[in-house]
Order: structure tokens, then C-alpha cells, then sequence
């Protein structure tokens, strides 16, 4: 029966194909989208022309790109400056004066020494020294003074101060929203100003001392009130550039261009340009609708290719969309892919046989199985038509050898498996690049050239996928069995540990191995992890070895010395224990999950009839196991395993009879006490589990013969 997948996850499903189709257009669009060649004119001024062209359709002649650009740029510069003039500083300046006598009148008013009004008058940015100072003690020198600057001032402020001559000799002056052309030889600068008010003095003021004082009193508060106005003259360079006509002419529908055997004129070269770039504007308005339907439609034959995953998933491997990281490993290869045929076949010339299809089919067959390899395949094959243009041919060529891959990959055990893969990669692809050439009838050369890219392609897989598999296994809730076959080696230490620590448990865990990968074999679990798991579930014993009865005999037990319910808690601590050394020893999940879940939530009935039987006053719930119940095949067949073990292990003279029964009896107190409803594990496979355990064990505990001393 199909398992159960939640709404929830099947709409996640959906929304990460989505995103993966968006990612996937989006570069394909960048890099294939058809780019509009103009076609340069083959005719000439002077030519003959060998044909009557006649118009088609009304156009405009267009001023040619370069001379329209020159044309504007003329027509910027002949753009006069714009300034303008500034009567908030003309205010400003004549305030300063005010400002300038009111201080000064202050200075003499409140300071008995010369310095000392100096020193005032200079912190407010008056340069007057003390001999200056002299001149102004005169109240009525003062009073003339200011009258003298107010009416100079105002003069040259009304004439206009420009802060700097501008290169143009003219330039446009804007005042009360009016503009008018001046010459810059109308308008005065700070120094020409100066000059100006000083030639303007009074027989009051014609002693040097006088032109000193009113040269630095000007320098101190005349400001320029014509001032420079960018954003005005950048708008009107713009408009003067806008005003450059860029239609020179216009030609009517069945106008005569040029006519046959005519010779060809520069007028004649402008209309023929003109309705070259006409036709062409034409044919790019009358494919534009045509080339957003086409760009629609491959959205959504991308997003219904990769919906492909989803489809498969659910009626055939519904374990991928449960295991939401697979399903997003292989849309994260499948972008991969795309993005790396998308670029080889836009950017450079390199054949598309270098596309490494088999490195994520390779890493998949490894991680999760052949199925989930073949999946992806037969899904990348429909997106890499459609990629490289529909090329059935050599997409099926790239896909079909990619999958071949799998072929040696059913149950890989070791690397030697990755060149296996390889080479069934390279052998399809060279007789589909021959079978194809043949049908074709395609030169050798070119096969052989097919295939040194081939040959490339089928190299990087084998690299990639032995270098990409460790990283990618350990941010996935899998474990490969080249790593599970790395940890039987009981050069571990852990398992080290065990067989020096804790020999019996060494032996019972070997023996719960063999019978946990025959079951596993049995009903199509993973052997390999049953049989790794059963070595390492009961690791935790070796912390305290000695309280286990494989360890030591009944007449030397611990659990002499000790209440029955302190030997429950501490038979049942070996569980804990066990996940702790993993954890840092960093064993993968999948075997801590069987260390954690291969007793459940059993009952340890021995120390609780003991208890019992001491009338010992007890909390039940020390006496089960702290669980989870196992939540997989594999946990399951070990706890199974580790019960027949043990139980099997305590007959004094088991016959078939009694091991049968061991069994039997075992897996039914195991359904009746709920410990196996969440493994998914299902009745017909737990008795054929029951099969494959029955011989393992009349095989250990067989009689046999006592040979002659």
C-alpha cells in the first residue's frame, strides 16, 4: 500500500520546483535570448544598383547615429551660461555694512584703547588695526564713511559681482524670472569692484590711509550676486540638444528609391539605410508577441518537466517526498545541470558530451538507491531536450549513458564501484555515439571528436562523484555503505573497545549481525546497516561491563549486591550510554537511532518479577525501557534479533523445535506489546523474517559430533 504523504509537504514539493524552474528560465533566457543583428547596407555611393526598390511602406530618413550625435553636441556649446542674479545677497551685503557701523560705533562706545577694539573687530572677521582705528574716531568721519559705502555699494551690487570670469564672452543673466544676454565685460568682479568704489572717493577720503581702510572693509562684506546657475544651463544644453531634428525626410508607400542599372547617390544610400532599419523594426515589433509565447511556453514545459519529481515520487517512490532533503538534493542536481549545459553551450565551444549527467546519477545510486538514480535521469533527460534546442539525438546519447552508470551500483559496497560505474558510462556513450554516426552517416571525425568530450565528461563524473560524496553525505540523513562497511572494521575504537572490554557482548553483538543482514535480506531492508547496527547496539555495555551476564556467570554477578530495581536502572542505562559514546565518537544517526530504539519500551521482566517477588516497593516505569520504539525496518530487525540472541542462547539443548518457538514467540510478544506498529515493518514480512532467522541459528547452536582423543 501506497504510504501516506501529507498535503503540506506535497505543496512544499511544488513550491521548491518552482523556484528551481524560475532559477533555471531565468539563466536560460539571459544567455539564449535572440539578439536583433542590424544588416549593414551593402550599397555604396557611386555603386550600380542591380535592382528597382521600390517603398514598401511610409518611413522616415533618420539622421545618422554619429552625425546627430556631433549635431547635439554643437548645439550644447553654443548654450550661453546661465546665471543667475541674486537679490538675497544684495540684502546680505547691505545688512553687513549696517552690521559693520553699528559695531564700530559700539567698539568706541564701550573700549578706552585702541587694541582693544581692534581685537573685538577682528574676532568678528574685521581686519582693522590700531592706526586704522585712528582714522575712524572721527564720529563724523564715520558717519561720511558709511553714507560712502552704502551708496558705492549698492552701485556696483546693481551693476552685478560675478565671483569668477566665465570662458564665454557672454552669457545669460537671469533677473526676476527674466533672461537677457549680457557681456561679461558688463558685469564686475570682486577686485574690479573694489577698484571701482575706491576710484569713487571724496577729497574726505583720498589719503591712502582712507583707500587701505575701505579696501579691507570691502573684502570683509562685498560678496558676488551673479551666481552660476548648473541645473538651468543643464536643462537648456538638454533642450538645445532635443532640438536637433532626427528625421531628416519622409518616403511614401511606393515611392521610387533607386531604380535598376541607376547609379546610386548619397540621398539614394540615406532612403535605402533608412528603410533597412525600418524593415528591421518591423520584424522585431511582429515577433515580440511571438518570442513571449514561446518564452511563456518554456516556463511551463521546465515546470512540468521537474513536476515530473513530484509525479514519480508519489506513485512510485513516495519515500523521496517524505524525505523532503532527497527531494531537494535532486533539484538541486537537476539546476546543477541545467545551469552547467546552459552555460557550456552559450559561453563556449565545447561539445555538449562533457555535460557530466552520470555524476549526480553515480551520487544518488550511492546515497539513496538505483531507483531514486533512474528517476532523475529519465527526468533530466526531458529537460536537457529541451535545453539544447531539441536535440533528441544528443540528449538521448548524454542521458542514456549517464544512466548506464547504474548499472554496477544495485548494492554498492566499495569505490571500486565508482570505476565500475564509469566504465559502463564510457562503453554505452562510445557504442550510442557509433550506433547514432552510423544512422547519420556522420564523418569519423567527428564521431571521434563526440567522443573526447565524452571521454572528459565521463572523467569528471568519476572525480566528482568520489570527491562530492562524503560532504554530501554528512548534510543528508543517509548513510552509504562504504561508510557503513568503514565502521564494521573492528578497528574502531569503539568496537575495539568492545571486543577488549566486553568479550561476551563481542560475541552476542557478531551474532545478532548475522542474524539482523539475513533478515534484512529477507525482506529487502538494507543488510549492510542491520548488520553494522547490531555491532554497535549494545556499545553503551562496555561502561559497565561486568553487570551483564554475557560478561561474567550467574554466581558472580553483580546484581547480587544490588536491589532489583537498582539492575533495572542500570541494564537500562546502557542504552543511554551507548548513544552518548556514538554521539562522540561521531557515528552516523542511523546507527545511534538502532542503539536508541533496539530495546523500545520493552519491559525488563527479570528484575521486575524479582522485585516483585521481594515485595520491594517499586515504580513500574523503572522497569521498561525509556524507547523510542523503533522507527525503521532496520531498528526493528535488530531488536528482533537481540531478543531471539539471547533467548536462544539460554535453552540448555535447543532442537529445532525450541528455536522455532523462540521465534515465533518472540516477534508475537513484540506486536502484542506494540513495540513494532511504528517501524513499518508488515506481518508477511515479519514471517518471512522468522524464515531467514531459523537457519542462522540452527547453524550456531548445532550438535556436534565429539571426535576421539
Amino acid at each position: 500500500m501506497k504510504a501516506y504523504i501529507p498535503t503540506k509537504r506535497i505543496s512544499q514539493a511544488f513550491i521548491a520546483v518552482g523556484i528551481t524552474t524560475i532559477l533555471i528560465f531565468l539563466v536560460n533566457f539571459f544567455f539564449t535570448r535572440e539578439k536583433v543583428i542590424v544588416r549593414k547596407s551593402t550599397f555604396n555611393v557611386g555603386q550600380i544598383s542591380n535592382q528597382t526598390i521600390v517603398a514598401p511602406f511610409n518611413f522616415y530618413i533618420y539622421e545618422d547615429s554619429e552625425v546627430l550625435k556631433d549635431k547635439q553636441a554643437k548645439a550644447e556649446e553654443r548654450v550661453l551660461p546661465k546665471y543667475q542674479f541674486s537679490d538675497d545677497i544684495t540684502f546680505d551685503v547691505q545688512s553687513h555694512i549696517n552690521d559693520f557701523y553699528s559695531l564700530l560705533d559700539k567698539t568706541f562706545f564701550q573700549h578706552s584703547l585702541n587694541s582693544e577694539r581692534s581685537l573685538t573687530l577682528t574676532q568678528n572677521g574685521y581686519n582693522l588695526d590700531e592706526q586704522d582705528l585712528n582714522f575712524l574716531a572721527n564720529k563724523d568721519a564715520r558717519e561720511q564713511l558709511f553714507e560712502f559705502l552704502l551708496v558705492q555699494v549698492k552701485n556696483v551690487l546693481g551693476v552685478g559681482i560675478l565671483k569668477s570670469e566665465p570662458n564665454n564672452e557672454k552669457i545669460t543673466l537671469i533677473e526676476d524670472n527674466t533672461e537677457k544676454v549680457v557681456s561679461i565685460k558688463e558685469l564686475l568682479t570682486k577686485e574690479t569692484a573694489i577698484n571701482y568704489i575706491l576710484d569713487q572717493r571724496t577729497s574726505r577720503f583720498s589719503l591712502d590711509e582712507w583707500k587701505g581702510i575701505i579696501e579691507k572693509i570691502l573684502n570683509t562684506i562685498l560678496l558676488p550676486n551673479v551666481l552660476y546657475d548648473r541645473e538651468a544651463t543643464d536643462v537648456a544644453k538638454k533642450r538645445a540638444s532635443e532640438s536637433v531634428p532626427q528625421i531628416l525626410g519622409e518616403v511614401l508607400k511606393n515611392e521610387l528609391i533607386v531604380q535598376d542599372h541607376q547609379k546610386i547617390t548619397g540621398d539614394m544610400l540615406r532612403k535605402l539605410n533608412a528603410l533597412e532599419q525600418a524593415e528591421q523594426k518591423r520584424i522585431v515589433t511582429e515577433q515580440a508577441g511571438k518570442q513571449v509565447l514561446s518564452h511563456i511556453a518554456e516556463f511551463i514545459y521546465i515546470f512540468i518537466v521537474l513536476s515530473l519529481f513530484i509525479i514519480l515520487s508519489y506513485f512510485m517512490y513516495p519515500e523521496l517526498l517524505m524525505a523532503f532533503s532527497f527531494f531537494r538534493t535532486f533539484l538541486f542536481f537537476t539546476a546543477c545541470i541545467a545551469l552547467l549545459l546552459i552555460l557550456v553551450t552559450n559561453l563556449t565551444s565545447w561539445s555538449a558530451y562533457i555535460l557530466p549527467l552520470g555524476l549526480p546519477i553515480i551520487l544518488l545510486a550511492f546515497l539513496i538507491d538505483v531507483r531514486a538514480a533512474m528517476i532523475f535521469g529519465f527526468v533530466n533527460y526531458f529537460l536537457i531536450a529541451g535545453l539544447l534546442d531539441w536535440k533528441i539525438i544528443p540528449s538521448m546519447i548524454i542521458c542514456l549513458s549517464g544512466m548506464s552508470a547504474v548499472l554496477p551500483l544495485e548494492n554498492p559496497r566499495s569505490r571500486r564501484d565508482f570505476y565500475n560505474a564509469a566504465f559502463y558510462m564510457l562503453i554505452f556513450f562510445i557504442v550510442l555515439v557509433f550506433i547514432f554516426g552510423a544512422i547519420q552517416h556522420t564523418k569519423i571525425l567527428t564521431i571521434l571528436n563526440d567522443i573526447k568530450w565524452g571521454i572528459l565528461g565521463v572523467l569528471i563524473s568519476l572525480v566528482g562523484s568520489m570527491t562530492l560524496l562524503a560532504p554530501i553525505e554528512q548534510r543528508l540523513p543517509v548513510i552509504t555503505n562504504i561508510h557503513l562497511l568503514e565502521l564494521a572494521d573492528f578497528s574502531n575504537p569503539l568496537l575495539k573497545s568492545l571486543t577488549e572490554v566486553a568479550s561476551g557482548t563481542y560475541h552476542h553483538c557478531i551474532i545478532v549481525g548475522n542474524l539482523a543482514e539475513a533478515a534484512a535480506k529477507a525482506i529487502g531492508a538494507n543488510p549492510i546497516l542491520s548488520r553494522v547496527g547490531s555491532y554497535y547496539h549494545d556499545i553503551g555495555k562496555t561502561k559497565n561491563p561486568e553487570y551483564f551476564i554475557e560478561n561474567t556467570t550467574e554466581e558472580e554477578s553483580m546484581h547480587n549486591q544490588l536491589t532489583a530495581t537498582q539492575s533495572a536502572q542500570i541494564i537500562k542505562r546502557h542504552v543511554e550510554d551507548g548513544v552518548k559514546l556514538a554521539r562522540e565518537h561521531h557515528i552516523p544517526k542511523a546507527i545511534i537511532d538502532i542503539i536508541q530504539q533496539h530495546h523500545g519500551t520493552s519491559q525488563i521482566s527479570f528484575f521486575l518479577n524479582e522485585a516483585l517477588e521481594q515485595e520491594e516497593e517499586i515504580d513500574e516505569n523503572d522497569f521498561y525501557y525509556d524507547g523510542p520504539k523503533p522507527k525503521g525496518k532496520e531498528a526493528a530487525i535488530v531488536l528482533i534479533a537481540d531478543i531471539v540472541e539471547s533467548t536462544t542462547k539460554s535453552l540448555h539443548e535447543p532442537t529445532v523445535e525450541e528455536i522455532e518457538s523462540v521465534v515465533k514467540k518472540t516477534i508475537k510478544r513484540l506486536i502484542d506489546t506494540d513495540q513494532l506498529s511504528e517501524s513499518g515493518i508488515s506481518l508477511k514480512e515479519l514471517k518471512t523474517l522468522q524464515e531467514s532467522m531459523i537457519p542462522i541459528l540452527l547453524g550456531i547452536y548445532q550438535k556436534r559430533i565429539a571426535y576421539p582423543e
